[in-house]
């Protein structure tokens, strides 16, 4: 079973765990994430979820940088701020849930996709 993002530190552009806030990973909600961007990919991984899923695809999901059509960086009243990533097939929402650092790591994640997507 997955435990987390399984990627050698050499192949990372950046990472960010957050362990008790929520997040909508390809339609199922979470809590506790982590994501990790490549050079060419976006690896997202949802910790805990409500369903009961036994397939592993549904909890790693892999989302190439070619197929990513827009991020967002937005400040929510409830939930602090939110990191939205539009691919071609999936959509992945973390949420900080107004923890401070969690936000400004959302805010260099953001950062480093536009700067690879550019």
């Amino acid at each position: 079973m997955v435990d987390g993002i399984l990627l050698d530190a050499s192949n990372l552009k950046g990472k960010v765990k957050g362990g008790r806030a929520g997040a909508e990973i390809a339609g199922m909600s979470y809590i506790g994430y982590e994501l990790a961007v490549t050079e060419r990919s976006i690896h997202v991984y949802g910790d805990h979820c409500n369903a009961d899923i036994q397939d592993e695809e549904y909890r790693y999901l892999i989302v190439p940088l070619d197929s990513v059509r827009g991020v967002e960086l937005k400040d929510l009243s409830d939930r602090g701020r939110c990191l939205q990533i539009h691919a071609l097939d999936d959509e992945v929402i973390l949420f900080s849930e107004n923890q401070s650092s969690l936000s400004k790591n959302l805010k260099r994640v953001f950062l480093l996709l536009s700067r690879l997507l550019a």
